[in-house]
């Protein structure tokens, strides 16, 4: 359903994280914010959905040039979405910001969008579907919706398909084409010069009873492969001896990270272990607390 110019591709399986022993301890620090847990009481309420227990998943696609107009594409999938509840829920939201929410017919669906951004709209593809383009996306992905075989999706473009397959399995995944551009300034720059050739990078992440993450990408020779991988590990052993993170007891944690190359591709592997997750939760929490009170440390 996405469109054919994205080049990045980010993935969220909610179902998997939910099943995640950390993902639930998260949640737990989640309703310790009394304004968050309002918020997600009141959307439960007047809608019927709550992305806590019914979000199945999040797809998002970019081109490699959504800065200069903010194309975006997302795809969300519930185990239940109300269309009247939800309409009526935004509508009454934006109204309370002197805004309104319009709709505008488009083939079989109706495209939803606040009046004071019309180039940001979103539709209702079923019951459990619903369909969101920045940009000016909307009528696109409307378009790719009502077409069994659409010709014009990313679904054509083989090596995005090959990068998604690479890493679908995940829980968060994301997939990108690097374009000449990013290249052109990774050239430019000394200390990113090595990865100038960088074709494309995968990242994907996955919570069980601690951490597991991988990033992998493609490079022009297996020597620059090696030369990345060597780098980054070069950045391991100087981080490890950095006084900041001794400090703050962080040297651990990197014990977890591994850098490699495998012919033209470099990997980087990072792995915590439950109770280092539980601790890094619990310095969330903290940080979280001081938030709240207006003393988070590094802020004014």
């Amino acid at each position: 359903m996405l469109p054919e110019p994205v080049r990045v591709v980010v993935s969220l399986d909610a179902t998997k994280l939910r099943a995640s022993p950390a993902v639930a301890k998260l949640g737990a620090l989640a309703k310790n914010d009394p304004e968050g847990n309002r918020e997600i009481e009141e959307l439960k309420r007047r809608t019927g959905f709550d992305p806590l227990t019914q979000l199945d998943s999040v797809l998002v696609g970019f081109p490699q040039n959504a800065r200069e107009h903010g194309e975006l594409a997302l795809v969300l999938r519930a185990q239940h979405l109300d269309q009247a509840r939800l309409v009526a829920y935004v509508r009454d939201e934006l109204q309370k910001k002197g805004d309104d929410l319009v709709s505008t017919p488009h083939g079989r669906f109706t495209l939803w969008a606040a009046r004071g951004k019309p180039d940001v709209a979103g539709f209702f593809v079923d019951e459990r579907t619903f369909v969101l383009g920045a940009g000016g996306w909307a009528p696109r992905l409307a378009e790719l919706a009502a077409t069994a075989h659409p010709g014009d999706s990313a679904a054509t473009n083989i090596d995005l398909t090959r990068l998604t397959e690479r890493v679908a399995d995940h829980a968060i995944w994301a997939a990108a084409i690097i374009p000449d551009e990013t290249r052109q300034m990774l050239r430019a720059d000394p200390q990113t010069h090595a990865a100038a050739s960088l074709a494309n990078l995968v990242v994907a992440l996955d919570l069980g009873q601690g951490l597991d993450a991988v990033v992998e990408g493609d490079v022009a020779s297996a020597a620059e492969a090696q030369g990345l991988a060597g780098k980054m590990q070069e950045q391991l052993r100087d981080a490890k001896k950095n006084a900041q993170i001794l400090m703050l007891g962080l040297g651990p944690y990197l014990d977890g990270i591994t850098a490699s190359a495998v012919d033209k591709r470099f990997e980087i592997h990072a792995s915590l272990k439950e109770p280092q997750v539980d601790d890094l939760l619990a310095r969330l929490s903290a940080f979280l607390a001081l938030a709240r009170q207006g003393h988070a440390p590094g802020f004014p």
